[in-house]
């Protein structure tokens, strides 16, 4: 998400906007908000009921989560472009940015996925968040 803050602007100046949608709740998505100093509003979807009716409910991770995925919906609220990514590979923003500074051409191929590097602290914050969840392993029969 800091990523799309970065270029907010120049999305703005391609007639864009941008919007988040989380499962967390609201206190969640607005300290998150806050912490990454995001100019655009995180959605709450605490029911999971958008994650799910669009096809990025992962009901496997700790209760459910959304799937990492952006899409490009028209002002007529059809959907122009649809990015269905990983947690350690995704489309970047600045593809984005390029594809709505090119005004929306049909996309016909797949746009490259950035690899993400997983960094010390995002590892740290993760197994931090496996605990406080109480995630174990799964057992062995």
């Amino acid at each position: 998400m800091a990523e799309y803050r970065e270029l907010y602007g120049e999305i703005r100046k391609a007639r864009a906007d941008v919007a988040a949608v989380a499962v967390d709740p609201p206190h969640s998505s607005a300290a998150v908000r806050q912490r990454l100093a995001l100019p655009f509003p995180i959605l709450c979807d605490s029911q999971r009921a958008i994650v799910k009716a669009w096809g990025v409910f992962n009901a496997e991770e700790r209760g459910g989560i959304a799937i990492p995925a952006v899409f490009v919906v028209d002002r007529s609220g059809i959907v122009r472009f649809a990015s269905v990514d990983s947690m350690t590979a995704r489309i970047s923003a600045k593809d984005i940015l390029g594809y709505l500074q090119a005004g929306m051409p049909n996309a016909t191929v797949n746009p490259p996925r950035t690899s993400l590097r997983l960094q010390l602290g995002n590892l740290f914050r993760a197994v931090h968040n496996a605990i406080k969840s109480r995630i174990r392993s799964p057992q062995k029969s």
